[in-house]
């Protein structure tokens, strides 16, 4: 493939990441207008004077930011899904995701969705006190997000994994691999899922989790595998703190033993979700006749 093709293709493949921020910015500016409107509208009828500082941080811990998540989100859903329709599912599609319904595979989804949890929250817990500026930085992220409304729990359980899946594995890593081999776009992938998250801590693991879920993409020629083990691990952040009682935040040896048993149990359930499933091929490169011919294991 000509130099500039290969260019081509990977600016393309940048598309969808610089379409996220724009989206990002044009909600979350809109959503702020309008909290600070009606804020206004309230403190001129009550004579109370408006403390911006107070007003952002309303906005941002409470249902208004929910809200504007869940819109972001359905506009996500909207842009991307049609976006990865006509890109790669209108003309020509496999059905090799099935291969994930099997009873094996999605209680490696399950097993391997709740394994994360509790090694991804034991590791936080013992090594963010060791970088305070960074554990600052990261739980005022997460402030946000460990609101408990309606708005916010459909979009950690259910419209992020869908969302960030068609971004970042569907539309990203299978565009990137137009321009460069399969292990590359994976990586690329990786790297702008952990950027996408604008959070140092939450950036690693995030890159981390994309590299599962980019190889369970290729191996299975399908998002939605992805989607499936992206909702687990989403869906376990909510029950984790009822499982690991905070008293085991004084027991550090101990926390080290549960995360590397936690390890052991994600590794060992992501080869269940695997195990069987031979590589894909590109939708774009497979015929009617091959489709056939795909076996579901």
């Amino acid at each position: 493939m000509k130099f500039w093709k290969k260019f081509g293709w990977f600016m393309l493949g940048l598309t969808p990441m610089v379409t996220v921020f724009l989206w990002q910015i044009l909600v979350s500016g809109v959503g702020m207008f309008i909290y600070s409107f009606i804020a206004e509208m309230q403190a001129s009828q009550t004579g109370a004077e408006i403390v911006y500082d107070d007003l952002i941080e309303g906005f941002l811990s409470g249902t208004p930011y929910a809200i504007v998540m869940f819109v972001t989100y359905i506009g996500y859903l909207v842009i991307f899904g049609l976006w990865y329709w006509l890109m790669y599912c209108r003309k020509k599609q496999t059905g090799a995701w099935k291969q994930v319904l099997k009873p094996q595979r999605i209680g490696g989804i399950i097993g391997c969705g709740f394994a994360v949890q509790v090694t991804l929250s034991l590791a936080l817990t013992i090594m963010l006190p060791l970088f305070p500026k960074a554990m600052d930085s990261y739980m005022s992220v997460m402030e946000g997000l460990e609101n408990e409304s309606v708005f916010m729990i459909l979009c950690v359980c259910l419209l992020a994994p869908i969302c960030e899946e068609l971004i970042f594995r569907g539309l990203t890593m299978r565009t990137m691999g137009k321009a460069f081999p399969w292990q590359a776009a994976l990586i690329i992938q990786a790297v702008l899922f952990g950027v996408y998250h604008m959070n140092l801590v939450q950036g690693i693991y995030a890159m981390l989790l994309g590299l599962l879920f980019g190889y369970i993409a290729h191996r299975y020629g399908s998002i939605v595998p992805g989607i499936l083990l992206h909702m687990a691990v989403n869906s376990f952040s909510y029950v984790i703190g009822y499982i690991l009682p905070e008293s085991l935040e004084e027991h550090t040896g101990i926390m080290i033993a549960i995360a590397m048993v936690g390890l052991a149990a994600t590794i060992g359930f992501y080869i269940l979700l695997l195990k069987g499933v031979k590589p894909q091929p590109k939708l774009d490169a497979v015929s009617e006749a091959e489709v056939q011919s795909i076996p579901a294991n």
